[in-house]
């Protein structure tokens, strides 16, 4: 049902996530195939979406006929002397029952299962996006911290030649002991900083793990960013319509509806149908044995109910309004985090340029340093200083980088496209209607007489 919901969808260039990848590589399409595919949460949500599929089939299950079969069988002594041998009973019966007219509650109570198996598939298609999102973030985190810890070892090994070189100048009287102190007490920050760097890409390399269920191994560049709307106002537009909590929202407000009828036709006359058939046997003097039908056609109209309908009213009545305020609300999140992302995508692709400038202009400015440091006009405070901002300039593009593909996953997680078919993983999506399809209808096919049921029940339907 759900899938038949999306209209006019953003054409994506996701095509390319996948890339043929060395022997041993993981690519990020990869990555969210195998995220999808093995994920406990999302297995435990889609046997929660198989359970909620039955309550159709149990709802739909009050417009067929009932049959039950009792037998009862006794033996009667009697304990006074010369009574007699004792008395053996049987008696049997076969009773089928058929609700004809119930003012409407059994279609209404079938109609909110359903809207309410619709939400539920929303609510899957959310946490199928949100495993997606997890496993995107994963991956990027670890591809960040890869190369953050690729750029302090390398910090350490430049600052290790500059510590040599300085204690060589030191040692022909060129610089000051205080200058090699500089240099070793930045030589020490170095490795500090490198120590968190591998302790911030093992957190990475646990959080990939438990999201992914694997190890990271060789992990290749991300592809390039899919095309995003022309506008903040496009993407919300595209958010409306196609994020599953709002869908999930629309649902369980229909499904509220649907149950206010209900506990409205409560208060309506019921009409039955009934028959049955008996079977009797004594023992007693004169045996007997009997054998009767009936058929009756019962109605009832409650009149007094302890006012447990009135109130079954006014609590479906809240409930509809909870419901619809809490569509409004979702909207508004909704509406909220994709302009937050829209915004989250600007600011990273802006510290990406900035970066990149502040790359471009440290590196001129350290290699300067460095030549005037070997030609006795700047000191080695210096040289680390102009060090320190060139590695703070390329941690920053690192940085950026991961921040702008985060954020366009968070755009599109926003508008409700961060999905199988939109990432062209290459692997079909879980279809929720195969199963719902075929339980709604109540299949009595482990019955024999099934097929005469389904038909009687076709018919009253």
């Amino acid at each position: 049902m759900l899938g038949k919901v999306r209209s006019g969808m953003l054409v994506l260039g996701i095509a390319g996530l996948g890339f043929a990848p060395g022997a041993y590589a993981t690519t990020l399409q990869e990555a969210l195939r195998q995220a999808y595919q093995t994920s406990p949460s999302l297995e435990s949500t889609r046997a929660g979406l198989r359970a909620q599929d039955e309550s159709v089939a149990q709802a739909r299950a009050g417009l067929r006929p009932s049959l039950s079969a009792s037998a009862t069988a006794s033996e009667t002594s009697s304990l006074d002397a010369g009574a007699g041998d004792p008395v053996d009973n049987f008696r049997a019966s076969l009773n089928a029952n058929l609700m004809l007219f119930d003012g409407g509650r059994t279609r209404d109570a079938i109609s909110a299962a359903e809207n309410s198996v619709y939400a539920m598939q929303a609510n899957l298609k959310a946490a199928e996006q949100g495993v997606l999102l997890q496993a995107a973030i994963a991956y990027l985190d670890v591809r960040r911290d890869q190369r953050l810890l690729a750029l302090a070892e390398n910090n350490v090994k430049v600052i290790a030649q500059q510590v040599q070189a300085t204690k060589d100048r030191f040692s022909v009287g060129a610089v000051t002991r205080t200058e090699v102190a500089l240099a070793e007490a930045r030589l020490a920050a170095a490795k500090t900083s490198l120590a968190a760097s591998s302790g911030a890409l093992a957190l990475s390399k646990e959080v990939y793990r438990a999201v992914i269920g694997t190890a990271p191994v060789n992990l290749q560049n991300p592809p390039a960013l899919p095309k995003l709307p022309a506008s903040v106002a496009e993407a919300e537009s595209i958010a409306m319509r196609e994020h599953p909590a709002i869908v999930a929202a629309r649902f369980n407000e229909k499904a509220a509806e649907f149950d206010l009828a209900r506990a409205r036709a409560s208060r309506s006359p019921t009409v039955g149908l009934g028959a049955s058939v008996d079977y009797s046997n004594s023992t007693a003097p004169f045996g007997t044995e009997s054998t009767s039908a009936t058929i009756a056609l019962t109605g009832q109209v409650p009149i007094y109910q302890g006012g447990a309908l009135s109130s079954a009213m006014r609590s479906a009545a809240e409930i509809m309004a909870s419901r619809k305020a809490a569509t409004q609300d979702t909207m508004r999140s909704v509406r909220q985090s994709t302009a937050s992302a829209w915004a989250n995508v600007r600011v990273a692709r802006a510290s990406i340029t900035a970066a990149r400038l502040q790359i471009e202009a440290n590196q001129i400015a350290y290699d300067g340093i460095k030549e005037e440091t070997r030609l006795g006009a700047r000191t080695t405070l210096d040289l680390l200083d102009a060090e320190q901002n060139l590695l703070t300039a390329k941690s920053n593009l690192a940085t950026a980088q991961r921040d702008e593909y985060v954020a366009v996953f968070n755009l599109l997680s926003s508008m409700g496209l961060l999905t199988v078919e939109n990432l062209a993983l290459g692997i079909p999506s879980y279809d929720p209607d195969v199963h719902f399809n075929a339980v709604k209808d109540a299949p009595l096919s482990t019955f024999s007489g099934g097929k005469v049921l389904d038909a009687i029940s076709d018919r009253w339907n």
